[in-house]
């Protein structure tokens, strides 16, 4: 099936793209001089290791070009038709190719960092030992691409179409984290010192706290009663007073 699905997309390019080395050299000289070629025909051009630093390619034809080692960072090439290009060790930083046409595309070894690819055509794709660190490809086409190899660190995936593809994996890797660091952890409120000054005056007014006084039992008015098991208290035993001795 994944092969058929690929079939039916290089048809439809080949039904719609115009022959390659179909380019103008005016258009060519006038992309090197303004940085600007805005829906221009370059299909079949060779603009390998040129450099083309923030270039406005929208729209434009650039069907089987040779890019290779060119430096494309922050180009603008969105909906550009890039089919059968060549781009090994190119330089994409940050470049934006928002909904492109990239079938058949090799970006082998190329710096793709921080570059918008999404809703692009990717399908059969060559990303291998390519950097796609931070890439956003949500919403791609990437059916059957390669990332053997490739740097996936931080690249949004969102709703890509993955049938097929290679080294990637289409469940979302779960965020990692990291236990507070001593830096991170909350600070503890310091000890307020309390100063004497900010104690309130005590008035001759005041209340005076005396210590509470202790009262005996006076000898003879009897003794504490004493607890038996079984909780019965005994009553105390009478203090019994010698009789009076008559005298003679």
């Amino acid at each position: 099936m994944n092969r058929h699905l690929y079939i039916y997309c290089v048809l439809i390019q080949l039904a719609i793209v115009p022959a390659a080395d179909a380019y103008s050299q005016a258009d060519v000289n006038n992309l090197l001089a303004s940085n600007k070629c805005v829906g221009c025909d370059l299909s079949g051009v060779d603009l390998s290791r040129k450099q083309l630093v923030n270039a406005d390619l929208q729209a434009s034809n650039l069907v089987g070009a040779n890019l290779t080692g060119a430096n494309l960072s922050g180009a603008n090439l969105s909906g550009a038709n890039l089919t059968g290009a060549t781009f090994t060790s190119a330089n994409f930083t940050q470049a934006l190719l928002k909904s492109a046409n990239l079938i058949d595309v090799k970006f082998t070894s190329t710096n793709l960092t921080r570059t918008n690819l999404s809703y692009a055509n990717l399908v059969n794709t060559t990303f291998k030992s390519a950097i796609l660190a931070n890439t956003n490809l949500s919403g791609a086409n990437l059916a059957l691409a390669d990332f053997t190899g490739a740097n996936l660190s931080s690249t949004s995936l969102a709703s890509a179409n993955l049938t097929g593809a290679r080294g990637v994996s289409s469940a979302p890797t779960p965020a990692f984290s990291a236990p507070p660091t001593q830096e991170s952890a909350p600070t503890p409120s310091p000890i307020r010192k309390i100063n004497p000054q900010d104690l309130p005056d005590l008035e001759e007014s005041s209340p005076v706290f005396r210590r509470p006084r202790i009262y005996r039992i006076p000898p003879g008015l009897g003794r504490p009663q004493r607890l038996e098991s079984g909780g019965t208290r005994t009553k105390p035993e009478p203090v019994s007073t010698p009789a009076p001795v008559d005298a003679f």
